[in-house]
């Protein structure tokens, strides 16, 4: 055989190469083999993905993956693999203090392929009861560097939360005392912005290009829209220098108010991620990553602006360029299959707003590393 996987006469969708055109794709072993229109190739499994969007596995850049040893820790097995997500994010489950127990109790059991941001708290987000301490005279600087250190390849960076029941109101220092501590790791940091401490302009003057301003459109608090309307000049100005800014859904970190001015002013995310938890697993106002694409694309962004934002930027971001996000022949064979369908559906904001639209993102097969982890029953169209 010339492939182990065929997948015929999809719209192919990939970000990374500019691609949106009709063809075929062929996976041999964990790789992807060849790409183009019409390929005469012999394959194990002929799939016949007319109609059908092929994309590069989906990546979901922030969630809680710690299951029964967080609160809110879900199973990456169930929640990402039946949804086209192949690789994800772990968003500051853990600290220095459990890290060790989260790489022995999820990573080696996990078939999603699994990057990790430490919490700057020790305990890292262990319970809903209280909130973490985010106070750096309680930083562990030289456990998070050894940790850093050992597990180069798996931690991307440190994620503060800064909202004011967490650092408290006014307070920049939790803030400041992160960068200097990513500065001295040679780590990005992600800070969570809901509620913040301080407003949202200084935060953006805080960092660095590469890190993340995540939740980008929460409305609660100092929000990145100005009292006119319009995305507030600090906020574009790192967005330009290259800091990046996550839509991160979560159930309490979106506002339609926010993201609709945000738009509108052509301030788009640059990675949209779940915030996947407990509470809004396959539940509103989050359900899946295919469910919050779709929302944005009811919103007015292009389905390949959609993609690009959970494909080819967060692999750029990962420094995985070129082996994951993208369908070039040579990466991994991670791939995911949707149906775009007409069918009315509302989005929902944790304030009870909403929107109606009609478009929706249906996974129907995805594919990790060359082989089949999901598929959709009526999914049904393999030649033999």
């Amino acid at each position: 055989m010339d492939a182990d996987i065929l997948l015929k006469g999809g719209r192919i969708i990939d970000p990374s190469q500019e691609r949106d055109d009709i063809g075929d794709l062929a996976i041999k072993g964990d790789r992807i083999a060849s790409i183009g229109e019409s390929l005469s190739i012999k394959a194990g499994i002929v799939v016949d993905a007319r109609d059908c969007i092929v994309s590069p596995g989906l990546i979901d850049s922030h969630l809680h993956m710690f299951a029964d040893g967080t609160d809110a820790g879900i199973d990456p097995n169930v929640a990402l693999l039946p949804n086209g997500v192949t690789t994800a994010v772990e968003g500051g489950s853990t600290g220095t203090a459990n890290y060790e127990l989260y790489r022995r109790v999820v990573l080696n059991g996990c078939r999603v392929r699994i990057k990790c941001c430490l919490s700057v708290s020790p305990t890292g987000m262990s319970t809903r009861k209280y909130p973490e301490n985010v106070n750096p005279d309680f930083y562990e600087r030289e456990k998070l560097q050894r940790l850093f250190d050992r597990y180069s390849e798996e931690l991307l960076g440190l994620k503060l939360r800064l909202s004011k029941e967490i650092a408290g109101d006014g307070n920049a220092r939790p803030l400041e005392e992160t960068r200097k501590l990513a500065e001295d790791i040679g780590c990005r940091i992600i800070v969570h912005t809901t509620n913040p401490s301080i407003d949202t302009e200084r935060i953006a003057a805080l960092l660095r290009p590469g890190d993340i301003f995540c939740h980008a459109f929460q409305g609660k608090g100092d929000t990145i829209v100005g009292l006119d309307g319009r995305v507030k000049p600090g906020i574009k100005a790192a967005k330009e220098r290259g800091v990046i800014f996550d839509a991160c859904n979560g159930s309490y970190n979106f506002a339609f108010r926010v993201a609709r001015a945000a738009l509108a002013d052509r301030f788009f995310p640059d990675i949209i991620s779940t915030d996947l938890n407990t509470m809004n697993l396959y539940k509103h106002p989050v359900i899946s990553l295919p469910y919050v694409m779709s929302k944005y694309i009811n919103m007015g962004m292009t389905i390949e602006e959609v993609f690009c934002c959970c494909t080819r930027t967060p692999a750029l971001w990962m420094g995985m360029q070129g082996s994951i996000g993208t369908l070039a022949p040579g990466a991994f064979a991670d791939v995911a299959v949707f149906k775009l369908i007409n069918q009315e559906a509302v989005f929902y904001d944790y304030s009870g707003d909403c929107i109606r639209g009609d478009k929706l993102l249906v996974p129907q097969m995805t594919i990790k590393d060359g082989v089949i982890m999901f598929r959709q029953a009526s999914f049904n169209n393999e030649e033999r």
